[in-house]
C-alpha cells in the first residue's frame, strides 16, 4: 500500500518539479498584481491588524518566556535530583 502512495507522489511531483520556477515566478506576479490593486482603506486595515497582532505578542512573549524557563528549571531540578 505505501509503495502505491510513494509512486503515486512520484508521479505527482516529478511535473511540478520540472516547472517549479514557472510556478513560482507566475505566483509572485499574481501577488504583486493583487497587491497594487489594493484600496487605501485595506492597506490601513491590514497594517492596523498587523500592529495589534505585534502588540499581543509583545505583551504575551514575557508570559510565555516565564513559563518555558520555569519548565525548564523544573526539569533539570528533577534530573539533578535524581542522580543525588
Amino acid at each position: 500500500m505505501f509503495q502505491k502512495v510513494g509512486a503515486f507522489f512520484s508521479r505527482v511531483a516529478a511535473p511540478i518539479k520540472k516547472h517549479a520556477v514557472v510556478l513560482v515566478s507566475f505566483g509572485v506576479a499574481a501577488i504583486q498584481t493583487a497587491h497594487a490593486a489594493l484600496p487605501t482603506s485595506a492597506t490601513t486595515a491590514i497594517t492596523d491588524v498587523a500592529a495589534d497582532g505585534q502588540s499581543m505578542f509583545d505583551l504575551v512573549f514575557p508570559v510565555v518566556a516565564t513559563f518555558v524557563g520555569l519548565g525548564l528549571t523544573i526539569k533539570l531540578f528533577k534530573r539533578f535530583t535524581r542522580s543525588v
